[in-house]
């Protein structure tokens, strides 16, 4: 006769779910405590609760990463980089001639400066210029953050997000390029290398034409500025990112440009909730606490010195260009600074090619990847700070006025 127990046999073995809730209600936590108490951006708890958790041993090998974290980063990535896309007007580089020669410059000279630091170190060639134009990128994903939490506006937050679309755009292309140029030296047939990199580009623009047309034909049957509604735009976006992973097409592109595309279409902005809801706002949470999960503490202290030294030339190159050439745009001085400043985050978007770089670049060296990552580290927590307190300064954020005792 079977046994029978009253009650269930309990298993005190802990699941999964468990730890990813663990790790969720941490970076929340976090999150909200640096934004109310210091009033610094919210992505900075998330991170630091990452590494938090990667101290305690509960870290990702980002040179391994899981499918499951792999697929969170790119949706989440895709819904901010559709998101920045949509806001960036680019009747406004018609407009204004200035601003091109600002997005390009500070790219270039981002790129150069932190090429030579690396051939100065031995790290430099076609390794090491590939790694410098991964990092080249302002992060849109902290521009879009910062803008969205600190209710940001005025010239230079709008020019921090045209700078780090189009720097987004530049950093793809010449990743892509470069790593067709490695694996054309490493294989006899050169044109197979070419040919991957140009499908891939080629139907990154396809998918992002067909999701703006279906955004834009969903957009005509419903509300986006309905909760339920933008659910719907997160699913298309989500559907479309799956397709370009399937067929190894760009990740990064197709969002974006969907968006650009979609923002040509129309004068204004559409009204959206920030970051297409709940399900996008928890991805946005996973993006960030993943990156500070996957920041190995061991390859951090190995390649810190030279993070810091990349970080350093990057800062002096982006507040170069800005300085320089920020007047003729219909810049002041002290707005000139603030975007120099401003241009400082690097996170999702480096991480990413960095990892697609070692990814398909058989034996890429890892002491660059080591020094990649310590640099992201830095100027995601440093240069997201610094960004915070330049828009401050430039008057784009609202200073927060204490109400007077007794008042309601």
């Amino acid at each position: 006769m079977p046994e029978f127990h009253a009650l269930p046999l309990l298993s005190l073995h802990a699941d999964g779910v468990l730890w990813v809730g663990l790790a969720l209600v941490l970076a929340t936590l976090m999150g909200e405590s640096v934004f109310r108490f210091l009033r610094w951006p919210r992505l900075i708890g998330y991170t630091v609760a990452g590494l938090v958790i990667a101290a305690g041993g509960g870290g990702l090998q980002a040179l391994a990463l899981q499918p499951s974290a792999r697929a969170i980063v790119d949706a989440a990535l895709a819904v901010l980089l559709f998101e920045i896309g949509h806001r960036v007007n680019l009747r406004w580089l018609r407009a204004n001639p200035w601003l091109i020669f600002i997005s390009l410059g500070e790219w270039a000279l981002s790129l150069m400066a932190m090429w030579l630091v690396l051939s100065w170190l031995g790290l430099g060639g076609l390794h090491g210029l590939a790694s410098a134009a991964a990092l080249a990128c302002t992060a849109p994903a902290v521009a879009l953050r910062l803008s969205g939490e600190f209710n940001a506006r005025g010239q230079v937050t709008e020019r921090l997000l045209l700078v780090s679309a189009l720097g987004t755009i530049l950093s793809i292309l010449a990743v892509g390029v470069l790593t067709a140029w490695m694996g054309a030296q490493a294989s006899v047939q050169w044109w197979n290398a070419l040919l991957l990199q140009v499908y891939g580009i080629g139907g990154a623009v396809l998918a992002a034409a067909v999701l703006a047309w279906a955004v834009n034909w969903v957009e005509r049957h419903f509300d986006f500025a309905d909760e339920g509604a933008a659910l719907l735009l997160v699913g298309l976006i989500l559907l479309v990112l799956s397709i370009t992973r399937m067929l190894h097409w760009s990740t990064l592109l197709t969002p974006l440009l969907a968006g650009l595309l979609l923002r040509a279409r129309s004068q204004r902005p559409r009204v959206w909730p920030r970051h297409f809801g709940t399900a996008g706002g928890v991805l946005v949470v996973l993006l960030f606490l993943i990156l500070g999960l996957s920041l190995n503490w061991a390859a951090l202290a190995s390649g810190m010195v030279m993070g810091l030294a990349l970080a350093g030339v990057r800062a002096l190159a982006k507040l170069a260009v800005p300085l320089a050439l920020g007047k003729p745009s219909g810049l002041s001085w002290r707005q000139s600074t603030a975007l120099g400043l401003a241009l400082n985050p690097a996170a999702g978007v480096s991480f990413v090619l960095l990892l697609d770089l070692a990814q398909a670049v058989p034996q890429f060296p890892h002491t660059l990847i080591a020094a990649a990552f310590a640099a992201i580290a830095v100027l995601e927590l440093a240069g997201t700070l610094l960004a915070r307190w330049a828009l401050g300064r430039s008057g784009d954020i609202a200073a927060v006025r204490k109400k007077p005792q007794g008042s309601a």
